[in-house]
């Protein structure tokens, strides 16, 4: 029994050491889903590059694209800017399964404009999205999580925040 509680203690303690570290690798971009023509997209695809992901729920679709055009604004002119991977993501938990045709034909038909289907859910649940909101995602080359901003139309105190971190990142990045 005196064995026992030390080892017991040991367990615990070496427990609570790797829980933090595997709450912290839900931080990793980790993606395998659809887009409106049933391409598999997965995070390999940007492996290395600098992702800025854009989602919204029904409620706030209407304004990603505002999202998008104030970053490009903001940083377009950056001798860089092409390292950044832009993923659009539609979040469309809840939709009932015989809507799903239905929906995909109303997202864009040109297939450079593509755009991830999330009919679980999992990204707002992963990455602690704000319902009704548009949820712009910065992720490191290494695939880390760096900054999350939120909001309906952008707001430019959000805009700053998301380009300075944007800016960082790809003054850090090295061409060959």
């Amino acid at each position: 029994m005196r064995i026992c509680v030390p080892v017991l203690s040991l367990a615990v303690l070496g427990l609570s050491w790797v829980l933090p570290a595997r709450a912290q690798d839900s931080r990793v971009l980790e993606l395998e889903l659809e887009d409106q023509f049933r391409n598999v997209h997965r995070s390999s695809e940007v492996s290395g590059r600098i992702v800025v992901l854009i989602g919204a729920d029904r409620v706030a679709s209407q304004f990603t694209g505002a999202w998008n055009q104030a970053i490009y604004d903001s940083l377009g002119d950056h001798p860089r800017y092409g390292q950044i991977a832009h993923l659009a993501h539609a979040n469309l938990r809840g939709v009932p399964l015989f809507l799903k045709g239905m929906i995909r034909s109303r997202f864009p038909q040109e297939p450079d404009g593509w755009v991830l289907m999330n009919w679980k859910g999992t990204l707002p649940k992963t990455y602690g999205f704000t319902p009704e909101s548009v949820n712009a995602l910065v992720f490191s080359a290494d695939g880390t999580l760096v900054h999350h901003a939120s909001g309906s139309e952008p707001d430019e105190e959000a805009v700053h925040e998301l380009v300075g971190v944007l800016g960082e990142l790809l003054d850090e990045v090295t061409t060959p």
